[in-house]
């Protein structure tokens, strides 16, 4: 289990990460983002793409997207052997200081994937849809949105 106290440090995204956040990527997801768009999304989005350290091991990643009306939280992951540790939680508190108040988020989550629903209700999201054949696999994403500033993580 991972001292968070002492080990874990979040940081903002930095170009040489990428390899680091590539691998996480692939490591993490079914149907995985390619270099190019993560690099795209860190080149748009320089203060909401912070990544998780242990040890100077990246183990963990998020990326929100500033789009006109909302947020999107594009995509979060925290390796296998280090979920359930608290990573997720210092992702999305990392995230918060950037993020203007009262804006919403939104973000989509595979249908079958049970415990990230449960996390984003846990921090203040609510289901608000169903999206029919989101993923390349044909499943069902539901679609969760929060408040900025509406729940303190």
């Amino acid at each position: 289990m991972i001292n968070l106290s002492s080990e874990l440090q979040i940081d903002q995204f930095r170009p040489s990460d990428m390899a680091q956040v590539v691998e996480l990527e692939q490591l993490c997801f079914k149907d995985p983002y390619p270099w190019w768009l993560l690099s795209e999304l860190a080149h748009r989005n320089p203060e909401t793409f912070v990544i998780a350290k242990v040890n100077d091991r990246i183990v963990g990643y998020a990326i929100i997207d500033h789009w006109e009306d909302h947020y999107h939280l594009v995509s979060i992951a925290v390796h296998p052997g280090n979920r359930r540790t608290g990573i997720a939680t210092g992702l999305l508190k990392g995230l918060d200081k950037y993020l203007t108040r009262n804006i919403t988020v939104k973000l989509e989550v595979r249908e079958s994937n049970d415990p990230a629903i449960a996390f984003y209700l846990k921090h203040g999201y609510a289901k608000v849809d169903v999206t029919p054949d989101y993923y390349a696999d044909g499943e069902n994403a539901i679609v969760m949105e929060k408040l900025t500033g509406e729940t303190k993580l």
